[in-house]
């Protein structure tokens, strides 16, 4: 008589589809960036080869938080709040923040620089969601009072894209720990007349506001980035103009392996790459969302949750900039666009949903 073998967890499909996007993100980081590397660095494959150091550091973090006790990140995510918050007031003070196009969001860490608010993200979800699943009766005042500083330090930044996208994250978080629906409309409607507010009193988002409305208006200053981001998309047309062919590479496009990653996927694959993307996104979040659904314990299925809901948001956010629906923000593409501190924590909350997968298979 055989002994009953136990069956090892399969492979995630989450993590296949995170890794295809990572894998995406790097064929047009490579081809893209080496007009503009060669001539800002003086070695074309500079981009690359930081973007692959920070896919190795993400796939280590990953492992590690696929294997953590989350008995451990309960204990101490209170503590991790508060450091997270630390890390944004560093972030202000000069001399200690880096400040990188009129905005300061950087801490340097010697050979690298760190975006604290990244980080503010993941920790804002695990703490949240250990919170609110203690009681399906939440209070709203709690929620407002602990984030709004961490909030109001990254409009300081400036960022208020990130302060939206965490606040969006926070509140779904909310919802569905049971939260009243009532107070949490109020909610919505009071951040979007406060967001409102931010972009009428800053001259640099009324800007950007214009662009998005007026986009034949300075076609040569304000609304040259979101002019070159149709153009690559309407030269891409269906089919696109092939793997490697893009034109806008060539000191075109501003931010083409960042925020505008996705106007020259559009420009080489077209229409039909750009479905492709977007594609594996809606796989991606919806197998994350399988991931909370078959958890039987709440904190775990918030903090699941909480990371579909932040790549969902994220992702949107960045397509609907790139397709001119709203204005440009520099929120980057999920697992795509480069960027070590934003792969850093995606990989590192992708670890906790491996983790969870595998606690409950």
């Amino acid at each position: 008589m055989t002994k009953p073998t136990k069956n090892k967890p399969r492979i995630a499909s989450f993590l296949i589809i995170t890794y295809i996007l990572i894998f995406i993100g790097l064929l047009f980081i490579s081809v893209s960036s080496l007009s503009e590397a060669q001539i800002n660095f003086g070695d074309k494959f500079y981009y690359i080869k930081k973007q692959l150091f920070w896919v190795f550091i993400g796939t280590i973090s990953f492992i590690i938080t696929s294997k953590i006790k989350l008995s451990y990140l309960k204990k101490y995510s209170f503590y991790l709040f508060l450091i997270s918050i630390a890390t944004l007031i560093l972030v202000l003070i000069p001399g200690i923040g880096n400040t990188v196009l009129g905005a300061r969001r950087w801490l340097s860490l010697g050979i690298f620089s760190f975006q604290p608010s990244e980080s503010f993200k993941l920790i804002a979800i695990i703490y949240f969601s250990f919170l609110f699943s203690k009681s399906n009766k939440q209070n709203l005042k709690s929620l407002i009072y602990s984030l709004s500083p961490a909030l109001i330090l990254i409009i300081l930044e400036p960022n208020l894209s990130t302060a939206v996208l965490t606040a969006s994250i926070v509140l779904t978080i909310y919802y569905l720990s049971g939260g009243e629906i009532i107070s949490l409309m109020l909610t919505c409607l009071i951040g979007v007349l406060l967001s409102v507010l931010l972009i009428f009193v800053s001259p640099y988002r009324q800007a950007r506001l214009d662009t998005l409305l007026n986009p034949q208006n300075d076609t040569l200053t304000s609304s040259y980035h979101s002019n070159q981001i149709v153009l690559s998309l309407a030269s891409g047309g269906i089919f696109g103009k092939g793997f490697g062919n893009s034109v806008q590479k060539y000191q075109f496009l501003p931010q083409l392996t960042t925020d505008s990653i996705l106007a020259i996927i559009g420009e080489e694959l077209g229409f039909i790459g750009i479905t492709i993307i977007i594609s594996l996104y809606v796989f991606l979040v919806y197998n994350i969302f399988r991931v909370s659904r078959q958890s039987k314990d709440p904190s775990q299925q918030l903090i699941v949750a909480g990371i579909a809901s932040w790549i969902s948001y994220q992702s949107l956010i960045n397509i609907s900039a790139i397709a001119n629906v709203i204005p440009l923000t520099g929120v980057p593409l999920p697992f795509i666009s480069y960027g070590g501190s934003s792969l850093l924590m995606l990989l590192t909350g992708m670890g906790l949903v491996n983790n969870i997968y595998r606690h409950n298979q």
